[in-house]
């Protein structure tokens, strides 16, 4: 090869370097992410997808690995995983993101050598690991001091810890008051490191504070999914709760890998009791009752910002333990309620997924379009009230003037109608008067004429007393005057003056109870309706009898005056009670008596009526509320 070739493929060598240098940089901007299990369940990919598409917003590349931890059975598939890591990123990334405690423990060995200086975040740390790699692959953990402190564990790394604190007590506290009757809880766990960390917190916290509620753990690989769902279905959902925390089974030979792969969904399904949550695991697709704990999106928020500060201050951030958000009770409201609890029940302070949709919600769009209508409705309204105002106005003007009209005319047919009744007998008074006083009749006509003008001034003293009572009326000022009545004692009186006030042939019988009646009441308002009712019917009878009376009903009494007079046509019974109701114009009288017994029996709340046929006679009847006290 001659020096020309020889000074060509340098300068090339050369123009490459910084190309590959470059490369090389850019293949240390990436965050990876180890995942102590695999991302296929909802929380963990939830968390995955959180932080790949936000870092990857923010222009840095994100890289995920499953270690699927559970299946390692020996320290050298241990070694293959952390060559496997070695050899898949010889460029130490710009940090790592270790979902759960394992994840680290696991390539704590690189942290060591190849990523002494990267910064790694432990999220869903649950504060406890196995001393070392053996024990957590063996499951060796009964014995004391297997566990140590997560820091104590990363003491000397640049590791901060996100943990995810288990709310034990405060989930129990909630199940009680959902399930009053609680007796016994089951927990839901299989065999790795973290259930026997939160199981052994579970028993500490019942001994400790719940000595009353028993514990069963329904463990894998001591139960197999089958075996666990038909012990589900043997609980009761008053007196038993069921806590389902983890259950990474391993299908045996035989096994139904349907219900190994859906053991979520079939729990909900077996059991008989809801099922409690100490960890989010998404109770939104209705699963999990839900419980008290931190919320995968509040804990994703927690991851993405610490890792945003780890970026950003780089050396200067210093590695420290943190919680990964606040936490809260959560709630599925179907979940609860498809397992017999009653809504009363439910806690106030929680949230709740599926909630039956209040009122407005569910009936939203008809509540909007209504209003809407209405709106629209009421601008038409008030166009059409403002276009109206003017002819109301009108129109009202007319009626008060049409009002003052007819009042004028009432007033103007009052004093005609009473300017006739009293000239009538007011002329009869001064004719036969001025005939007695010439002294040329006979004494029988005499005593005729006396009688005429007699009964004349009764019928002007009653018209004058008719008015004056409808002033009072319609002034409001009629005066009553209560006082012990003896009401047999009344008729008696009454009978006198009217048994030579009937016409030739017509008998007055008076029918009163064997015991004799006292009441309380109005005496002279109750003499004027009777004597009122037998006026009229001294006019209107010619033939027969009038009978009057009173009997005790329930509550009162009841009066009445009962002739075989001329009778009321029908069509007129219903105006009988009405001012200046005259049905025979030869008949004298004002037509206002009537209507003032009305007005009288109103005020002291009894009732007035009148049973009448044409040609066979009426019945005039009212009946007041009152004491009666009967004589001994």
């Amino acid at each position: 090869m001659n020096k020309a070739s020889l000074l060509i493929i340098f300068f090339i060598l050369l123009l490459c370097s910084p190309v590959l240098h470059a490369q090389q940089d850019r293949a240390k901007d990436y965050i990876l992410v180890l995942h102590s299990i695999n991302f296929r369940e909802t929380w963990t990919h939830q968390a995955y997808e959180a932080i790949r598409t936000t870092l990857t917003h923010d222009g840095i590349p994100v890289k995920g690995e499953e270690l699927q931890i559970p299946l390692i059975k020996d320290t050298a598939e241990i070694n293959c995983k952390v060559d496997y890591l070695r050899q898949q990123y010889p460029f130490p990334p710009k940090a790592v993101i270790c979902i759960g405690d394992p994840a680290w423990l696991v390539s704590r060995p690189l942290f060591d050598n190849e990523w002494k200086d990267v910064p790694s975040l432990i999220c869903y740390s649950q504060g406890m690991v196995p001393r070392n790699i053996e024990a957590m692959v063996d499951r060796n953990l009964g014995f004391r001091g297997a566990m140590i402190p997560t820091s104590e564990m990363i003491k000397g790394y640049n590791v901060t810890t996100l943990r995810q604190p288990l709310y034990v007590r405060e989930t129990i506290e909630t199940i009680r008051k959902i399930q009053p009757e609680l007796k016994k809880i089951a927990f839901i766990c299989d065999n790795r490191y973290i259930s026997f960390v939160t199981c052994q917190e579970l028993q500490n916290v019942l001994e400790e504070q719940y000595p009353d509620l028993e514990l069963d753990v329904l463990s894998w690989p001591k139960l197999s999914t089958e075996n666990l769902l038909d012990t589900l279905t043997t609980y009761n959902n008053k007196n038993a709760a069921i806590i389902y925390y983890s259950w990474y089974a391993i299908p045996q030979k035989g096994e139904n890998h349907y219900l190994v792969d859906n053991v979520q969904k079939m729990t909900s399904s077996f059991s008989n009791t809801p099922v409690y949550l100490i960890v989010d695991l998404d109770i939104k697709n209705g699963n999990f009752a839900g419980g008290h704990y931190i919320s995968i999106e509040d804990f994703n928020d927690a991851i993405i910002t610490t890792i945003r500060e780890i970026l950003a201050e780089g050396d200067a951030f210093v590695p420290c333990d943190r919680i990964g958000g606040s936490p809260k009770t959560y709630l599925n409201y179907q979940h609860l309620y498809a397992h017999g609890i009653n809504p009363s029940f439910y806690p106030k302070n929680a949230v709740y997924f599926d909630e039956p949709p209040t009122f407005f919600e569910k009936y939203k769009i008809p509540i909007i379009c209504g209003i809407i209508i209405f709106i629209l409705s009421a601008s038409i309204v008030t166009l059409r009230i403002r276009l109206l105002i003017q002819k109301r106005k009108t129109q009202k003007e007319l009626r008060e003037k049409e009002k003052i009209e007819e009042a004028n005319l009432l007033k103007t047919a009052f004093l005609a109608n009473m300017s006739h009744e009293i000239r009538t007998p007011l002329n009869a008074i001064v004719g036969f008067s001025n005939l007695i006083a010439q002294g040329e009749i006979e004494e029988e006509d005499r005593e005729e004429f006396r009688k005429i003008i007699e009964t004349n001034n009764e019928l002007l003293l009653q018209l004058i007393n008719d008015i004056l009572d409808l002033s009072k009326i319609e002034a409001g000022k009629m005066d009553f005057t209560y006082s012990d009545i003896d009401v047999s004692g009344m008729f008696n009186r009454l009978e006198q003056v009217f048994c030579n006030k009937t016409k030739p042939g017509v008998k007055l019988i008076c029918v009163l109870p064997e015991k004799n009646c006292f009441i309380h009441s109005e005496k002279n308002r109750l003499m004027q309706v009777v004597t009122n009712f037998l006026t009229n019917a001294c006019k209107f009878t010619f033939k027969g009898s009038i009978t009057m009376g009173y009997e005790e009903i329930e509550g009162g009494l009841r009066f009445y005056v009962s002739d075989t007079g001329k009778g009321i046509a029908e069509e007129n019974i219903p105006h009988v009670f009405e001012r200046f109701a005259k049905f025979d114009m030869f008949i004298q009288g004002t037509g206002l008596g009537l209507s003032i017994c009305h007005t009288i029996i109103d005020y002291l709340k009894g009732e007035i009526g009148v049973v009448s046929e044409e040609g066979v006679g009426s019945t005039f009847w009212f009946t007041i509320p009152c004491e009666v006290k009967v004589s001994v």
